[in-house]
């Protein structure tokens, strides 16, 4: 598993190759072969993956556990695009790391 110290801002890349390894370890293989894993970026929307809620939340545990913030089960449905996301975990990533330095 692809993971960040926690004071460390993750970036695109790095939340990406975490996102794509918990598409690839929960999604079935028929579903998968729906999904160019290359091709994942900031502009990908999120409904273009094959997630219904369960698989959403499965991902959004992997990327709460690889970053070490909470993502709200409202707020993981609410992600239009992959860059949403990648940009709610940078907030609390930042937001986390400034608490710390009080």
């Amino acid at each position: 598993m692809t993971t960040t110290p926690a004071a460390a801002t993750p970036t695109d890349d790095e939340l990406l190759a975490t996102l794509r390894e918990a598409l690839t370890d929960i999604l079935d293989a028929s579903d998968l072969a729906h999904v160019d894993l290359d091709r994942l970026d900031r502009t990908t929307p999120l409904l273009s993956l094959p997630l219904d809620s369960i698989t959403l939340v499965a991902a959004m545990s992997r990327i709460e556990n690889a970053f070490r913030v909470f993502i709200p089960e409202q707020k993981a449905f609410a992600f239009t695009h992959i860059g949403d996301l990648a940009d709610y975990v940078r907030e609390r990533v930042a937001a986390k790391a400034a608490r710390a330095d009080k």
